[in-house]
């Protein structure tokens, strides 16, 4: 029998989230949004009190959550906290930064990077995109030279979330030129290492202002071994798993926030009266609270099937770009509903506003929604060929 409900490790995630939303204090968010400024204390709160042990492995005190719990916990955050970009830059911090190590670094980093990031808050960094290697990541050129027991990065890294403020980074070099899958590697490093600049200045966004995105760049930056993460040449499959929890749980924010959305509008639509009636009254008004609420409960579907997926062991990429796509759609598309609904409200500055912005760049990143649309397309074929579909 299928069961749609939360299991109680779920339920007790999601009310730890609610209660740790419910205490920020976000009095400033209208002025930070306005700003583009990141709150490092907001999210030291967060991970201070229970957020950074929800990866953390059992053996080092911490939750050990599964894909379908994180999922949980982070739609709860977003539902009850009006800065997404706070949540945003917490989610990349979890699901490309911290999972990783959990998942492929050996007993000696995790002991000692996993509970220095729990014990000092610190916030992590997630180095892919190049400009000239967004989506097509084997164009990379940034790289790390083995040199006898070290290596030597060299090269940039462009729009990488939490840069300008990160206290460490997970990024992905090229170290082999052979063409194949094998070329790339993994490693982990202090933003403060010598060879490292970071820009300081974050890039100015229409959406998420309040997640810091910047730049970095290497310059004969010598690394030890053991910054490696897994072997030499494993940097792909690091790299695919990463991307498939940040495309399945970092998308659960948008689920909370397309149901805090909704609680908005339809206290609004019932309070505002037109021609004599509440807006809840009008059956085009009605079509479209009802519109988003399909998309909702439609995105929210595909995305946990995509959790529990993960949770199986399945790492196809095909769950993953579904619920990546319909959740980016429906809530971009609820977004653009609750602005009409409000009327001159919903275009004034605030969290129904915010929430468009906040939307938009959900479509470009974690792949855009072309590139999955392709990567299905291939996958859909093949299954048909199977007979698997």
């Amino acid at each position: 029998m299928m069961n749609f409900d939360f299991t109680e490790q779920q339920q007790q995630i999601a009310q730890q989230a609610t209660s740790l939303a419910q205490s920020l204090d976000l009095n400033d968010i209208a002025r930070r949004d306005l700003a583009g400024e990141f709150s490092k204390p907001l999210f030291r709160q967060l991970i201070t009190q229970g957020v950074g042990n929800w990866l953390m492995p059992k053996n080092l005190g911490g939750d050990d959550l599964n894909a379908s719990e994180l999922c949980a916990g982070i739609e709860s955050l977003a539902e009850h906290c009006e800065d997404t970009g706070l949540i945003f830059a917490l989610s990349a911090h979890l699901c490309a930064c911290i999972h990783p190590i959990r998942a492929f670094a050996n007993e000696q980093q995790q002991l000692h990077w996993l509970t220095k990031l729990q014990q000092e808050a610190w916030l992590g960094a997630h180095a892919i995109t190049e400009k000239g290697a967004g989506s097509d990541i084997y164009a990379m050129s940034t790289s790390a030279t083995k040199e006898q027991t070290k290596f030597v990065v060299n090269g940039h890294k462009h729009y990488i979330t939490n840069a300008p403020f990160c206290d460490f980074m997970v990024v992905h070099l090229r170290t082999a030129n052979k063409g194949n899958y094998f070329d790339f590697s993994t490693f982990i490093m202090q933003s403060s290492e010598l060879g490292i600049r970071v820009s300081q200045t974050p890039h100015s966004k229409s959406g998420l202002r309040t997640t810091a995105m910047g730049d970095i760049h290497f310059e004969q930056c010598e690394l030890p071994e053991e910054a490696l993460i897994g072997r030499l040449g494993a940097g792909a499959p690091i790299f695919q798993i990463s991307m498939e929890w940040e495309r399945v749980c970092l998308f659960a924010l948008y689920l909370g926030q397309m149901k805090r959305q909704l609680h908005k509008t339809a206290a609004f639509i019932q309070s505002r009266s037109q021609f004599g009636e509440s807006l809840s009254e009008f059956q085009a008004v009605q079509h479209q609270l009802s519109d988003m609420y399909l998309n909702y409960e439609s995105a929210r579907l595909l995305l946990y099937k995509a959790a529990w997926s993960l949770d199986k062991g399945d790492m196809s990429g095909v769950s993953s770009a579904l619920a990546k796509i319909a959740v980016s759609h429906a809530a971009i598309s609820n977004a653009q509903m609750a602005v009409q609904l409000h009327g001159a409200q919903g275009v004034l500055s605030g969290d129904i506003e915010r929430m468009l912005r906040d939307a938009m760049p959900s479509a470009i990143f974690s792949g855009t929604s072309n590139v999955l649309k392709n990567n299905l397309s291939t996958s859909i074929l093949k299954r048909f060929q199977a007979n698997w579909l």
